[in-house]
């Protein structure tokens, strides 16, 4: 089932094909520039983020996003992170990124898909 309160509902899938815990997915789009944010009760300051994406290979019409990366919020501007490490997009595991510290009201993460595929999250987390 999709639902973005997947993106944090502490649910850790057992592989990026895990049907018994939410999801979040952006289909029916394939192949486009999609995002997804969290908006905080007040700034934080947060320095990293893990990702569990959702894959139906063999199944259906999700794979990994073909890249992403994490913004933030300054001010009226989104941002992206400073000094990022590499965003991964490996299955069955989470991908995590590592960035300088920022002190925001919001998060986004913006995701490439793979043309002619859709995408999606089972859980992400930030610290």
């Amino acid at each position: 089932m999709d639902s973005t309160a997947a993106l944090s509902d502490g649910d850790i899938p057992a592989n990026s094909n895990d049907k018994n815990v939410l999801r979040f997915t952006w289909w029916p789009h394939k192949g486009t520039a999609e995002w997804v944010q969290y908006d905080f009760q007040k700034p934080r300051k947060v320095s990293q983020a893990e990702v569990y994406w959702f894959d139906d290979t063999g199944g259906g019409g999700g794979r990994v996003p073909q890249s992403w990366k994490l913004l933030y919020k300054d001010g009226d501007n989104w941002k992206e992170v400073p000094n990022a490490s590499a965003c991964g997009v490996e299955k069955d595991k989470f991908n995590k990124v590592t960035f300088d510290a920022v002190n925001t009201a919001a998060l986004r993460l913006e995701a490439k898909l793979q043309q002619d595929y859709s995408a999606g999250i089972l859980e992400w987390q930030v610290e």
